[in-house]
């Protein structure tokens, strides 16, 4: 993944945790237009921030495939850090 891509979904994720939803979906297409192999973290992404708008919070499961998408690796102890 590319370098500035994954300091751009670090972001996102982080900004989904705040509850950032402009903050989160900026970040995640910085982070698409970086690297389009991003699909599934972008879809991810921008659930939870729909998730925030319509609820007010984000699921479990929705967290879960979050970190699915991110796969193993440094993003994934973000998601972790975050979902908390």
């Amino acid at each position: 993944m590319d370098p500035k891509a994954v300091a751009f979904v670090e972001e996102a994720i982080r900004a989904v945790a705040r509850g950032d939803v402009g903050g989160a979906r900026t970040a995640v297409a910085e982070a698409y237009e970086a690297d389009h192999s991003l699909g599934a973290v972008a879809d991810a992404i921008n659930f939870a921030c729909w998730q925030i708008e319509e609820g007010g919070r984000v699921t479990t499961s929705t967290w879960n495939t979050l970190a699915d998408a991110v796969g193993p690796g440094p993003l994934s102890s973000v998601v972790e850090e975050s979902r908390s």
